[in-house]
Order: C-alpha cells, then sequence, then structure tokens
C-alpha cells in the first residue's frame, strides 16, 4: 500500500480497480498537495450499486482517492479487550492499523455501503468499532496529545426491497462520522434498486457529482 507522505505528482486515472487498497491517483498542479479522499466501501459487490456511485463521484473528485472494501481487508472487530483505555493504539495487529493512518492524512471520508435490514453492512461496522480507540483516547486516557484532523464527509448508500427511507443507517453513520471528527455534508442514496438500479438512477448519479464538486469547493476554501 503506497503512503500518502511526500506525494508531489500523480497522475489521473478515472477508472476504479479491484483490490485490497485502490489508489486513484490525481495529478498535483504547481507542486502543491492535493486534497485527499478516503472512500469505506461496505459493500461485498465490487460492481454493485453503491460502488457505482462511488465511481460516478471520483470523476469528479480532485486530488488523491484511497478505496478501502471492508469485505476484502483483515479487519477485526474490536473485542473490547481495554488495552487503549492503559497504552496509546489498538493491540490488534492488523490491516486496521493502515486504517488509523488514513485518517490522520486525508481530508475527506466517503463511506458507501449497501443497507441490509435497513443498517450498514456487518464489515462495514466491524471496521467502525475498531474507532472505540479514539473516543478512548479523548474521553477515557484523556490523552493531551490525541489530535484529529478535520475532515468532511459523505454518506453514500443504496437499498433494494421495500426500503423506505435510510434514518437508521444515517444515525449510524453519522455516528461513525463523528468518532473520525468528520463533518457530514450530504447523502448520496439510490433505493429500490431492484427496479431501478443506480446506474439508471439519475437523481443519485446527479447528486455523487454534486457532492464531489462540493468536497473539492470546500478544500479550496480551507
Amino acid at each position: 500500500m503506497i503512503r500518502m507522505k511526500n506525494v508531489f505528482n500523480w497522475l489521473k486515472i478515472s477508472s476504479y480497480k479491484e483490490g485490497k487498497h485502490q489508489c486513484l491517483e490525481i495529478k498535483l498542479c504547481g507542486g502543491k498537495e492535493k486534497m485527499k479522499t478516503l472512500i469505506i466501501s461496505g459493500s461485498p459487490r465490487k460492481n454493485g450499486d453503491s460502488m457505482t456511485l462511488v465511481n460516478e463521484m471520483v470523476k469528479y473528485l480532485d486530488g488523491e482517492v484511497r478505496v478501502i472494501n471492508t469485505y476484502n481487508n483483515n479487519i477485526s472487530p474490536c473485542v473490547d479487550c481495554r488495552y487503549c483505555w492503559d497504552n496509546k493504539g489498538c493491540c490488534i495487529n492488523d490491516e486496521m492499523q493502515e486504517v488509523y493512518q488514513l485518517l490522520d492524512e486525508v481530508d475527506n471520508v466517503i463511506i458507501a455501503s449497501p443497507l441490509y435490514f435497513s443498517e450498514l453492512t456487518g464489515q462495514l461496522l466491524s471496521l467502525a468499532s475498531r474507532l472505540q480507540l479514539f473516543f478512548v483516547s479523548r474521553c477515557i486516557r484523556k490523552d493531551s496529545e490525541f489530535k484529529q484532523k478535520k475532515k468532511n464527509g459523505v454518506l453514500v448508500i443504496s437499498a433494494g426491497g421495500d426500503t423506505h427511507d435510510y434514518e437508521r443507517s444515517s444515525r449510524t453513520a453519522n455516528i461513525i462520522f463523528h468518532q473520525m471528527n468528520t463533518t457530514p455534508i450530504g447523502i448520496v442514496s439510490t433505493i429500490h434498486t431492484n427496479d431501478i438500479p443506480a446506474k439508471e438512477d439519475i437523481e443519485a448519479l446527479d447528486k455523487a457529482r454534486e457532492l464531489a464538486l462540493k468536497l473539492n469547493e470546500l478544500h479550496s476554501l480551507a
């Protein structure tokens, strides 16, 4: 996995590639470091409806984009061992360690997931449970050296069947964003995908483009 540190020149790649960690790299102009976005996908379908909307956003996002698919990565859930209550960091040595580092480097976080039983997928929630480290650092250990970079966030969700709303999953995502010190700026949603797939949902595709451009704008104003 390529680190983000000391990045200078990036070549734009508009296509989404499979793999554990994907990197879509975009050229930097004038040697200035550009926006960095982390996409956390909770979909087991690599070309499903939620990823269709993610790919639409990627077309318009400035800077570097990283994609982590929770179904492809070795990330265990929190086991409440409470190591972090007395120590810095998490004692589970898996790929979440790299996610912690990325969350300290990126400017934006996009959470993408289909809805299962009106909720974000289990694999995504397993990753989210490991954010307990951040809560403990702030509220239990009260670590004065603990700092989190401020970020902007977008939730991307898809749902089939008789789903009528996504209020529950939105509340869950907001809790996750809060632990990441991320301000949610909007939701891209496509529902009833059994009848209308995301690739044909014009309103959702337009919203994906709109929020990608909004992230660009917010970064340029920062």
